[in-house]
């Protein structure tokens, strides 16, 4: 009798746990997958929120906004996030969700003119939204990279996701940032790059970086491409690229393929005086030399192909370290945590206002590059 009443015991238990688990199941038919979510700057500074939702089924018809294959994009305009997604409910009979949320894109617009404090704080409250979330500034309306693809199998989200994963074979993207990193950096007044998205007619790219300022949580302004490549030589934070150097004697190409690249940020305080020294080390590989002729074969061959890309980098680091250091007045390069490190009382005097005191300091740049390989022919002479 006992062994009954602990079956039946367990077996009640088992009803309850299992019907709790679907009371408040949603159907796939009944839910809208948001793959990318958009920000642009709407009438009367109001919010643009653009909804990217996967379509699974191409032949249904729209929903509120525009439709291209397997997507469709749903735009609405309110004062707050939160009520542009309560808005949804006019426009859509499926209720959004964020749990495959891929991207987050925000216009320029809204980037240099609004809080980003504002707008990363419903983000991170919302339970459906996943750290990792990557993010990206628009250059442009964030609107018109929903509306770019390729193809109609490609979703413009998809894409944009793939995209920002290519900082492992160019030095010209900024690392990526997720939504997570975002608030942490924000959160901390700290100044830091995020990837930039530029729209052409057909097409979108992930090229430059836009510079969020510390102080005031806003966009300052752009790094280009070349910009970016030094900014990425100065924090090491790149993991692949090419560098085109150029022959001074017979102004002839010179390409190094990056293998490992290395940067080290050494504070100095004498006097009270702060100076920075940066080393950049890489190795890697000769890809390519319009030199004729030209024997790589030749130690005094690779050395100058050292030299001629060693100069480049510097070139690249110091255009860099210009454009941040004296025009923007930011260190987006990770100088202040090195000083923090290093020298923690002289940190603690400066940080409050470290971008004003990082415009005026000294920093010395140095580069080494060592060529490992040169190929199976090492002669083009003949």
């Amino acid at each position: 009798m006992i062994k009954y009443k602990r079956t039946l015991s367990a077996l009640s238990l088992l009803f309850l746990l299992l019907s709790a688990g679907c009371w408040d199941r949603k159907e796939i038919e009944d839910t809208g997958i948001v793959l990318g979510l958009g920000m642009d700057k709407g009438k009367h500074n109001r919010i643009s929120l653009i909804h990217q939702f996967a379509v699974t089924n191409p032949s249904s018809e729209k929903e509120g906004g525009g439709t291209q294959g397997n997507y469709v994009n749903v735009i609405n305009e309110s004062a707050s996030i939160f009520a542009g997604i309560r808005e949804l409910a006019t426009q859509s009979e499926r209720a959004p969700s964020y749990e495959h949320l891929q991207v987050i894109v925000i216009s320029e617009d809204i980037a240099r003119t609004i809080d980003l404090n504002e707008i990363i704080n419903f983000l991170m409250r919302n339970t459906e939204s996943r750290r990792t979330i990557k993010m990206v500034i628009a250059q442009g309306e964030a609107k018109e990279v929903f509306e770019r693809s390729p193809s109609i199998e490609q979703n413009p989200s998809l894409k944009l996701n793939d995209l920002m994963h290519h900082t492992n074979k160019t030095l010209r993207m900024a690392p990526q940032l997720n939504l997570g990193d975002f608030s942490e950096r924000i959160t901390a007044k700290r100044s830091f790059v995020i990837q930039r998205v530029i729209i052409s007619k057909k097409d979108m790219k992930i090229s430059g970086a836009a510079i969020i300022k510390g102080e005031s949580a806003k966009m300052a302004g752009w790094l280009e491409a070349e910009e970016t490549e030094g900014l990425n030589w100065l924090s090491g934070k790149g993991k692949a690229g090419l560098i085109e150097g150029v022959d001074p004697e017979t102004g002839q190409l010179i390409v190094y393929e990056v293998g490992k690249m290395e940067s080290r940020i050494k504070p100095q305080v004498k006097g009270g005086r702060i100076t920075f020294t940066v080393d950049i080390s890489t190795e890697g590989k000769l890809r390519e030399d319009w030199l004729l002729p030209g024997n790589a074969f030749e130690q005094e061959f690779i050395k100058k192909a050292e030299k001629v890309t060693e100069k480049e980098i510097l070139r690249l680091a110091e255009k860099a370290l210009a454009k941040t250091q004296k025009d923007f007045k930011v260190d987006v390069a990770g100088f202040g945590k090195k000083l923090s490190i290093q020298y923690p009382q002289v940190w603690k005097k400066v940080k409050k206002d470290w971008d004003n005191h990082f415009s005026e300091v000294p920093v010395e740049i140095k580069a080494n590059v060592h060529i490992h390989e040169y190929g199976t022919r090492g002669t083009k002479s003949g």
